[in-house]
């Protein structure tokens, strides 16, 4: 009676186990690099996102108070920076008096700085802080536009790249052509 109700067990042998996790670990060497270029894509966006939000806050903030609203470089929240690096993070204030300097009062909004592989170039009238008035972007004696040029380091990630025109309009786009920092 035993013989005729037996069940057969049969477990997993080491070699099925090993296949398995062959298996895995190349399904994870080949999705990790395509990951990482999806993050390095996503801290690309979220970075112009951010200056671009800045930008245009300031432009908008200036048409509605009717005074000069800069943005600046700024490592601490509360300082402009003079060495014109952006990728330390930037602040947003109202600059009622023209002094070009950051009160308490004049401050409007802060942002945090990028991942640290972030690199953020300015250029043309917005090297060193963005000033916006009533009737767009307040050029230098060099030029009336604006370029932001934000790129990750160590990456083929596509340079992303803000304009500024003369009014103040913000454009937002992706320099397909670059691969990373130090191409373009």
């Amino acid at each position: 009676m035993k013989s005729r109700h037996r069940m057969f067990l049969r477990g997993i042998t080491v070699l099925e186990v090993l296949i398995a996790l062959t298996v895995i670990a190349i399904v994870i060497l080949v999705s990790v690099p395509g990951s990482t270029m999806v993050l390095e894509r996503h801290r690309l966006k979220s970075a112009s996102g951010n200056l671009s939000k800045g930008l245009s806050t300031a432009l908008i903030e200036a048409g509605r108070r009717s005074s000069i609203v800069r943005v600046c470089p700024s490592s601490n929240g509360r300082f402009c920076r003079r060495d014109g690096d952006w990728s330390k993070g930037w602040l947003v204030f109202s600059d009622g008096n023209g002094d070009g300097i950051v009160q308490d009062i004049e401050l409007l909004e802060t942002f945090q700085p990028p991942n640290e592989n972030i690199r953020i170039t300015a250029k043309g009238a917005v090297q060193s802080m963005a000033s916006f008035h009533t009737n767009g972007l307040v050029g230098d004696e060099a030029s009336a536009t604006g370029r932001f040029d934000i790129c990750h380091l160590g990456s083929k990630a596509p340079t992303r790249i803000i304009l500024i025109d003369e009014e103040g309009w913000v454009n937002l786009r992706t320099d397909d052509s670059s691969a990373g920092c130090g191409s373009s």
